[in-house]
This record gives C-alpha cells, structure tokens and sequence, in this order.
C-alpha cells in the first residue's frame, strides 16, 4: 500500500507543478530523472532531455536544474549522483553546448570529489562503490 500511495502523491506533485505552478514539462522531466526515488532515471526520459537539450531554451531550463541537484548535499546524495548520470548521457547523446558548459563548471563538479553522506544505517552513500 505504501508503495502505491507514494506514487500517487508523487504522481499529485507532478499535476500540481503542471497545472498549478505551471512548471514546463523539460523542467518537470529533469526533477523526475533526478529524483530522491531510489531508481535511476529510465532511458526514455534519457533520451527525450537529451533531445530537448539541442532546443536552446529547453537546454537552458535543463542545465538549470542539473546544476542545482549537483549542490545538494546530505540526505539528498541521489539528486547529486542522478544528475551525474544525466550529465553524461547527454555528454554521449546530448547538445554538444553540454559539454562546454561542463568545461566552464569543471570546478563543481571536482568540488563533488568530497562529497560524503551517511545514512542512517552507517552506509557512505557518498562512496562511488556504495551506490553503484
């Protein structure tokens, strides 16, 4: 049951940040790819950010939200590993503007070399090993 119930609350959210706050769908595509959710994000959602990186504008809302997720710290360690894992897909698949902006950021991302957390059990999530 709680499974189900946490999809509908996470399916809820998505409604309310389309309808309500009117987020666009690019940005509410790269906040499911980076979610807390203990899955990585599916290949088709993948493919569809990295198509609508090569629109300007889209490529703009999206490199806004990965450079955002790559700053948190803590409890929040999968929104940092999964904007990792979109980074390179779209380095492979993605606007080649991907990769000049990772130059120009080289410096955030060699900040996440420290990056630590521990979770609540005693495991380092900020291990590369431990969440792989």
């Amino acid at each position: 049951m709680k499974k189900v119930f946490g999809q509908t609350v996470r399916d809820l959210k998505r409604e309310v940040n389309k309808k309500v706050l009117k987020v666009p769908g690019v940005e509410q595509k790269v906040l499911d790819a980076t979610s807390n959710e203990p899955w990585g994000p599916h290949g088709s959602l993948l493919a569809d950010l990295a198509q609508a990186s090569r629109n300007y504008h889209e490529y703009q809302l999206i490199m806004v939200v990965i450079w955002k997720r790559l700053s948190d710290t803590g409890k929040n360690w999968r929104h940092v590993y999964k904007a990792l894992t979109v980074l390179e897909y779209m380095v492979g698949h993605g606007s080649e503007r991907v990769i000049d902006e990772i130059r120009e950021r080289a410096y955030q991302i060699s900040t996440l070399s420290d990056f630590q957390y521990i979770d609540s059990g005693g495991r380092d999530q900020g291990d590369r090993k431990s969440v792989v």
